[in-house]
């Protein structure tokens, strides 16, 4: 076998492949050899008709296209293992000899084929690269600044005659009406009053509370309340409610002393300081946990920033199907619809995808250099690491038995997990390079690994798919 390759843009390859007279031979046989046991010749056993005979039987084109299908199956294989290159998309092959589309015995074959393969990342040199580990601090005004919010989760609420004030919980009748269509009738509902930047997104009633701030106990107050386009009802999404509110009762919060008894209500401590103690403990821990994960990303963005790398536009492509399909799984977790999002706010999917393309474009490079990276570490995963992240994984999902069988053999779930697992160890080394400290947590590499998907390392359904996450 002969074969040329040229490199082409975006990390293309086309490949001119010649194949011997032998090769040709090679694959006449083995093409007679499958269609013996498939096709019924009379006098003769299945399988033992000679080749002649088959070749009559099915008559000589069809044998002869046949063979030059299995051919350049055979050819193209061979010659991307020959030229070690790592095809990442259906090749584009055309065949012709020069004297007509199909293989001839005794003459050699040749065919043209056109491929995206894995492209070369060239990294930087980042063993002289420095990052800097970030501080990891807790002052007392943090500690008590979260002794304030457990004493908010345990306030007492007591009646008042006063005006509402943020803060307080209304208790009250309300009617709500869209379209002239009764859509909330309730007696007796709280609501607390909070300010807008503590309202929840998901809040029933957004923007009622500043609505409600001055009115007082046996008001009557009639609200015009605009609903946002990620209404959680999408029916209601983007209209105007009317509501018709009474005001029953209103109690404002009357918050705990802080002392040892307080302590030992919502803890397990016996006093106040063992539990300031252990809220600075908690709060070092999450800050920790924060410093490594802020860690981990400077150290990727510092390589990834300094690695040339040309991306094939179909990586491109798989990671926006990617990122548009965990948009509408969160649409989903909501109970809301992609599709009527997109038409209630003049948007098409295409325009998401433009939108998204910056970003799939980072992920996929991040993936390209982290793979570089492990490659050039000389890092693996074993076996037994594999073996414990799939468990680790059905303790989180509850999978059951047979399910669990059926995933630590899958070979698409393995090679998902083995690669997942080298990127992640491939942002630990790193982290332990470039800042000259020991490597982050698995933890907090995984926030990066997360959004890198495994572009350019496999082709493989992703684990979460497989299991139902």
């Amino acid at each position: 076998m002969d074969v040329e390759v040229t490199k082409l843009p975006e990390s293309r390859v086309a490949l001119k492949i010649t194949l011997t007279p032998d090769e040709i031979e090679g694959a006449l046989d083995r093409t007679y050899r499958q269609l013996v046991q498939r096709v019924n010749v009379p006098g003769f056993r299945r399988g033992k008709a000679p080749r002649a005979v088959v070749e009559r039987m099915i008559g000589h084109e069809v044998f002869l296209h046949e063979a030059t299908e299995e051919a350049i199956r055979w050819g193209y294989r061979k010659a991307i293992d020959q030229e070690h290159l790592v095809p990442i998309d259906e090749a584009e092959i055309g065949a012709d000899d020069g004297h007509g589309p199909h293989v001839h015995a005794g003459e050699p074959f040749h065919f043209e084929a056109s491929v995206a393969v894995k492209p070369d990342v060239e990294l930087p040199d980042y063993r002289a690269l420095q990052v800097e580990r970030p501080a990891v601090e807790v002052a007392d005004t943090d500690v008590e600044a979260l002794l304030q919010e457990i004493r908010q989760r345990n306030a007492i609420l007591e009646p008042t005659v006063r005006a509402a004030e943020l803060g307080d919980v209304v208790t009250m009748n309300v009617v709500g009406r869209v379209g002239g269509e009764d859509v909330i009738n309730n007696e007796d509902a709280d609501l607390e009053l909070r300010a807008e930047d503590e309202a929840s997104v998901d809040n029933l009633l957004p923007g009622l509370s500043k609505e409600l701030v001055g009115i007082n106990r046996g008001e009557i107050r009639e609200i015009s309340l605009p609903l946002p386009e990620l209404y959680p009802n999408a029916d209601l999404a983007g209209k105007t409610m009317f509501l018709r509110i009474l005001i029953k009762e209103i109690r404002r919060k009357v918050l705990p002393d802080l002392n040892d008894e307080f302590a030992q209500t919502v803890s397990e401590y016996g006093t106040l300081d063992e539990l300031r103690g252990a809220l600075r403990s908690n709060l070092e821990l999450e800050r920790r946990i924060e410093a490594e994960q802020e860690l981990a990303s400077a150290v990727v963005d510092e390589v990834r920033n300094r690695t040339f790398v040309e991306i094939p536009p179909v990586l491109i492509e798989e990671e926006l199907d990617r990122m548009v399909d965990d948009m509408r799984d969160a649409f989903q977790s909501r109970h809301l619809d992609l599709e009527r999002y997109l038409e209630q706010t003049n948007r098409s999917e295409s325009d998401v995808r433009a939108e998204m393309r910056e970003a799939a474009i980072r992920n996929v490079r991040t993936s390209l250099v982290l793979g570089a990276v492990a490659d050039a570490e000389g890092i693996e995963v074993t076996n037994a690491e594999i073996n414990a992240s799939l468990e680790e994984l059905f303790r989180a999902v509850n999978t059951p038995a047979a399910e669990r069988r059926r995933l630590r053999q899958s070979t698409g779930v393995r090679s998902n997990l083995r690669s997942r697992i080298r990127r992640q160890k491939a942002i630990r080394r790193l982290t332990e390079i470039m800042s000259g400290g020991e490597q982050v947590s698995a933890e907090a590499a995984d926030a990066i690994v997360d959004q890198t998907a495994g572009a350019g390392e496999d082709a493989q359904e992703t684990l979460a798919v497989e299991i139902g996450g």
